[in-house]
């Protein structure tokens, strides 16, 4: 790679770095915190059509009524729960409905709070959700008590600010193809719309004057509303712009939203499971598998990962949600993950290391295309750091269960010799084709030569990276360097990790 290249990636690694160190939902109840923070700083100069007092008192009286109506439906129904996210509802009927200056005002938008947090506990189908909580609470607001949302959001002083938080939640989140999507079927129904007018001009007026930015940054990537599969992200983004573009339909992009919602719902296969843990097992120093009792059919492929919720009073910054890989094969009768248990952990991972046989947690949100080919007789290469084993891990012990035979070279790289995890699994598979290559990075590190070394036939392999951002990010640069083509790499890494 040339250095021009290198540079120009820079500030993009600086960026990722930093939001390695976030989830998806702190990242977005700080960027909306942000935004209704600067909203008030401009309402001083009347940049925003309301008052500042208005803007504080209606958000904070959506934040108490989403959270005391969270923490009621959670303790009545005894269902994990997620504070971050009654908040984050909050904060988005706070920029979409207008701020109230009257009594009535008031009791409206605890109306709307209230029906979007019920609506995430009460309106689900196998502990899945379909509607968006905000987007229904706006409905409600609208239908029972005449005031529909007035998506004050979209105003220009708050334009550039929406998009580039909203840029970075998608670079965290990975969903520009989708947002991609919806923007290019609202163009071409606004180009209709202002024909003759300058497309840049349209297109301009369109992003700093409505909230149509705000609506696909936020609103369409709602995590537990998409469909369960990226490939699948694409109908749903266009029947959502097409409902959101079409003037005749007359709709609200509020309902415009929630009828996608119940679209996206009908594609979606996955189910959301509250399991109860069997057992912990030490796979190495500090590597920890946590079991989980499942009865009934539950299909995912090797490599796909879940969203898993822990019921925790308290959370630190990085909340009570983690999106972890599968660690056991479909071919096993349990659930499992595997993490590593630093002495300085997050509160996510105390509760892990405290939890004992018969603890529940939720798990939800099937996703992931870190899988197998379908052509078992590709030659594949397997480059692992760290924690980074566990699709591995799945997908290995799938091939062994089903007496595969497969041609994969494992390159499994750790800190120390005593952190190698699943190596008798590992040994285990070698009849069926599989090798293992160990990589104690505190003797060498993994450069192009150790690739060449341990995989000397690394020119007819494809190659499957899993682990730290960093780390997959170095060895794909040093594939890249070394002449392997983009199209024979296929990349998994662990965002927000800890």
């Amino acid at each position: 790679m040339n250095f021009a290249a290198k540079l120009y990636q820079r500030p993009l690694d600086l960026v990722d770095s930093l939001l390695d160190g976030i989830t998806s939902y702190r990242l977005l109840l700080y960027f909306l915190l942000t935004v209704l923070g600067w909203a008030t700083l401009a309402s001083f100069r009347g940049n925003v059509p309301f008052s500042w007092h208005a803007i504080v008192f209606s958000a904070l009286a959506l934040v108490i009524v989403c959270r005391l109506s969270g923490e009621f439906f959670a303790r009545v129904l005894n269902i994990a729960r997620n504070f971050e996210s009654d908040y984050i509802t909050a904060l988005i009927l706070a920029l979409i409905m207008s701020p109230a200056t009257t009594l009535k005002g008031f009791a409206i938008l605890v109306g709307a709070g209230f029906a979007a947090i019920a609506s995430k506990y009460l309106l689900t189908i196998g502990r899945r959700h379909i509607l968006n909580p905000a987007a229904a609470g706006a409905v409600v607001a609208g239908v029972f008590f005449g005031q529909y949302a007035s998506w004050w959001v979209g105003t220009a002083v708050l334009a550039p600010l929406v998009l580039v938080g909203g840029l970075l939640i998608m670079r965290k989140m990975k969903r520009f193809y989708m947002v991609a999507g919806f923007a290019l079927v609202y163009g071409v129904f606004l180009h209709h719309q202002f024909d003759g007018a300058p497309a840049l001009h349209t297109i301009w007026l369109a992003a700093s004057g409505t909230a149509v930015m705000f609506f696909a940054f936020i609103m369409l990537t709602e995590p537990l509303t998409l469909p369960d599969l990226a490939m699948r992200y694409m109908p749903y983004a266009v029947l959502v712009a097409v409902l959101y573009s079409v003037n005749r339909l007359r709709l609200a992009p509020e309902e415009a939203l929630l009828i996608g919602n119940v679209f996206a719902y009908a594609l979606e296969r996955g189910k959301r499971l509250e399991l109860s843990l069997n057992s912990v097992r030490k796979e190495a120093e500090g590597i920890y598998s946590f079991v989980f009792t499942y009865h009934g059919a539950f299909n995912f492929k090797p490599g796909q990962y879940m969203e898993w919720t822990l019921p925790l009073r308290h959370s630190d910054s990085r909340g009570n949600r983690r999106y972890l890989t599968l660690s056991s094969a479909p071919t096993e009768n349990q659930l499992m993950f595997t993490v590593r248990l630093p002495r300085r952990a997050s509160h996510f991972k105390k509760a892990l290391a405290a939890s004992k046989p018969g603890g529940k947690i939720l798990a939800s949100h099937l996703a992931g295309s870190f899988v197998l080919p379908g052509d078992d007789s590709k030659k594949l290469a397997f480059i692992a750091g760290g924690i980074g084993v566990t699709p591995f891990r799945s997908m290995i012990k799938y091939v062994v269960d089903s007496r595969q035979q497969r041609p994969i070279s494992l390159l499994y790289a750790a800190n120390h010799a005593n952190e190698f995890a699943f190596t008798q699994l590992l040994k285990q598979a070698e009849p069926f084709g599989i090798t293992t290559n160990y990589l104690d990075t505190s003797k060498r590190s993994l450069d192009q030569q150790a690739i060449v070394e341990n995989l000397p036939d690394w020119r007819e392999r494809h190659f499957y990276l899993s682990g730290p951002y960093g780390f997959v990010k170095s060895v794909r640069e040093s594939l890249l360097d070394m002449g392997v083509s983009l199209r024979n790499i296929k990349s998994d890494y662990f965002p927000g990790y800890g």
